[in-house]
């Protein structure tokens, strides 16, 4: 499923948004849900086994990929053309990002089927933005060849989480937690939006959208 949204996400994008302030707004809102209703409680289990390390970790992860953001806005500040090497460590880190997205989609099943709906299609919505982003600093080469890099990223996490042992306790919550900071700071970043590109209205549509979708998985999951 995330394979074909990369493919498709500039489509879908134009699809499913008409405009960037809708786009922004209601992404940002699922998004924003996800992170308090979801992702905190999974890193306080976390603590048992890492302790506040693991709040650490979560801050690593944030630094990695906002460090890799701030050479890209320097080289913009500067003047600078945004080069081939930064589009380079950016589709890296997305890569990455992707690996953890995946390595994520057991838990979901280990908690029942609706809950592994609702992961699916609040992440789906989130890399449609995410790819948007991308796609609009270096239309080129991401149309070209870099969301086929992401789909391949896709196919090697998914391959790897089903030949591979279960990861132990430990290493499942250092992963988490560094896709808890990565997933923050992309959410600041891409989806929750500035006040002059924003629409308050959407954003708490998509606060609202994921709740029900929550209530529901917890309906048919309970």
């Amino acid at each position: 499923m995330f394979s074909a949204i990369h493919i498709t996400s500039e489509r879908l994008h134009g699809f499913l948004y008409k405009t960037e302030e809708m786009a922004a707004s209601f992404g940002g809102g699922m998004a924003i849900a996800y992170v308090f209703m979801h992702l905190l409680p999974e890193l306080e289990k976390g603590n048992q086994v890492l302790g506040v390390g693991v709040n650490f970790i979560t801050l690593v992860g944030f630094l990695i990929f906002y460090g890799i953001q701030r050479i890209a806005w320097k080289s913009k500040l500067q003047g600078h053309q945004t080069s081939n090497l930064i589009f380079y460590l950016k589709l890296g880190f997305a890569c990455l990002y992707n690996g953890l997205l995946i390595y994520a989609i057991p838990e979901q099943f280990d908690q029942s089927w609706p809950f592994l709906i609702l992961y699916l299609v609040a992440m789906s919505l989130h890399l449609i933005s995410a790819d948007n982003s991308l796609r609009e600093e270096h239309s080129r080469q991401f149309n070209s060849w870099g969301r086929y890099v992401l789909v391949a990223a896709i196919i090697a996490a998914l391959l790897i989480d089903i030949f591979t042992e279960p990861a132990n306790e430990l290493i499942s919550d250092v992963l988490t937690a560094i896709l808890a900071g990565s997933l923050m700071f992309n959410i600041f970043k891409e989806e929750l939006p500035s006040p002059e590109n924003s629409s308050f209205r959407w954003f708490i549509s998509g606060v609202v959208f994921y709740l029900v979708l929550l209530a529901g998985s917890w309906a048919l999951g309970g």
